[in-house]
C-alpha cells in the first residue's frame, strides 16, 4: 500500500529544479558578497537579486524547452553582467 509520502517524493526525483535554484542562490549570495566586500560598493538591493531573475523564468515557463544546464548558465551570464555593470 502507497503512503502519501510517496506522492511527494514522486515530485522530487527530477533534481532540475533544485539545481538551478542552488545555482541562483549561489550567484546571488556570491554577487552580493563580492560587490560588496571586492569591490567596496553598495548596491541597491533589487539589482543584487538579479542572479534570480532566470531562475523564475525557468519555474514560470516550466522549462521552455531549455536544459537545466542551459538556465544555470544564463544565471551565471546574468551575474556577471551585473558584477560587470556595476564594477567597471
Amino acid at each position: 500500500m502507497a503512503s502519501p509520502d510517496d506522492a511527494a517524493t514522486d515530485q522530487f526525483r527530477d533534481l532540475t529544479d533544485v539545481k538551478v535554484a542552488l545555482v541562483a542562490g549561489l550567484c546571488t549570495v556570491a554577487l552580493t558578497l563580492s560587490l560588496k566586500y571586492g569591490v567596496g560598493i553598495e548596491v541597491p538591493f533589487v539589482y543584487r537579486l538579479s542572479p534570480l531573475a532566470p531562475y523564475f523564468a525557468s519555474v514560470f515557463s516550466r522549462g521552455a524547452a531549455l536544459s537545466a544546464r542551459t538556465w544555470m548558465a544564463l544565471t551565471a551570464v546574468v551575474t556577471l553582467a551585473t558584477f560587470g555593470f556595476f564594477a567597471f
